[in-house]
């Protein structure tokens, strides 16, 4: 499915505003549900669902990770897409449905502590020049945002040289998307860092934290939450990690402190 959609628009040269036309990251209404009663609506970009359901039911606990992947199945109601996951063991508890925005992965949580997992637990934190070369090398796979300006991207990385990068308008939902990819992709070690393109809030900490990942990059900021509840679960956090200058918040597995 084409994820982009050309519409009209005006654009100013020379002062007047003449016709064009652009190119639009598209906005859908998907409803995820699977076997165990597990409910919930995000708005997301149309590729790679099947990758986001798996991704969303590991990293919101729905699906712990053991045995073989649940299987995907599409379809369509009167809101837009549905994908339904089935034939999968180890669920979890059943929270209450919600409906996600692209912006509010968290919306209706408490901002309390998740409880830890470890299906991508394992991996070594690698050093900050490794983690500046894959974002420079995550921007190469992000054809969606060059066409439109209007997704986020989020990458595991490993670091042997593995990458697996996804796209979004929701950032919460690319993680989502990333983590699917990992899973369905067999890869044969954990990934050891998570990037992101943009800011890193408590709702993607909380899957980091869920997912047991131990090293997060990400372009721009971190919130106040997503720094502590990094430095409670051992995770070490590079915020602006593209400038010269960059933040760092949790323990550094080769220096004795702990920021």
């Amino acid at each position: 499915m084409n994820p982009t959609e050309r519409r009209p628009i005006l654009r100013q040269q020379d002062g007047a505003f003449l016709p064009s036309v652009d190119d639009f990251a598209e906005e859908v209404h998907v409803t995820l549900t699977t076997e165990a009663g597990h409910r919930v609506s995000v708005l997301a970009t149309p590729q790679d669902l099947d990758t986001f359901a798996l991704g969303h039911a590991t990293t919101e606990g729905w699906w712990d990770g053991s045995g073989k992947p649940p299987s995907a199945v599409h379809g369509t109601d009167e809101f837009g897409h549905t994908i339904h996951l089935h034939d999968g063991t180890g669920w979890g508890p059943v929270k209450e449905s919600r409906f996600i925005l692209p912006s509010c992965g968290g919306c209706g949580e408490q901002l309390s502590a998740p409880p830890p997992g470890h299906r991508f637990s394992g991996g070594l934190p690698v050093p900050p020049s490794v983690i500046v070369d894959g974002l420079h090398s995550m921007k190469e796979h992000q054809a969606l945002f060059r066409a439109t300006g209007g997704v986020h991207a989020a990458a595991l990385f490993a670091g042997h040289g593995d990458l697996v990068v996804r796209e979004d308008i929701g950032r919460h939902t690319a993680l989502d998307k990333a983590v699917g990819a990992w899973l369905l992709a067999e890869m044969d070690e954990p990934p050891t860092t998570l990037l992101l393109s943009g800011r890193c809030g408590w709702d993607l900490m909380a899957k980091v934290v869920r997912l047991g990942l131990k090293q997060v990059a990400c372009v721009g900021a971190m919130s106040n939450q997503a720094a502590m509840l990094a430095r409670d679960h051992g995770i070490l956090v590079m915020g602006f990690a593209t400038k010269t200058n960059p933040q760092f918040v949790g323990p550094w597995s080769d220096v004795p402190t702990k920021a």
